[in-house]
């Protein structure tokens, strides 16, 4: 059988600099999580529970709020003929 060949990185400034992007990647998606953290209220409430799971859940909570926030005033708007 023939050995698998073994490639070696020639460049290793390539594999530092995709190191450094995905570290770029992960403090830009942490910098917007702490951003969406700020904006959705109730993060009181939630003090103990900082998943991205439980952020996700109750920004998709909120979001359905503002939803029904705005078909009640369009209702409304309506029924006053504005």
């Amino acid at each position: 059988m023939a050995r698998p060949v073994k490639i070696r990185n020639l460049n290793p400034s390539l594999s530092y600099r995709r190191s450094r992007c995905a570290a770029k990647e992960t403090n830009s998606v942490q910098r917007k999580l702490r951003k969406l953290q700020s904006i959705i209220p109730g993060r009181e409430d939630y003090a103990g529970d900082r998943s991205v799971e439980a952020l996700l859940t109750r920004t998709a909570y909120y979001i359905s709020l503002l939803e029904l926030q705005v078909d009640v005033l369009k209702s409304l708007s309506h029924l006053h003929g504005l």
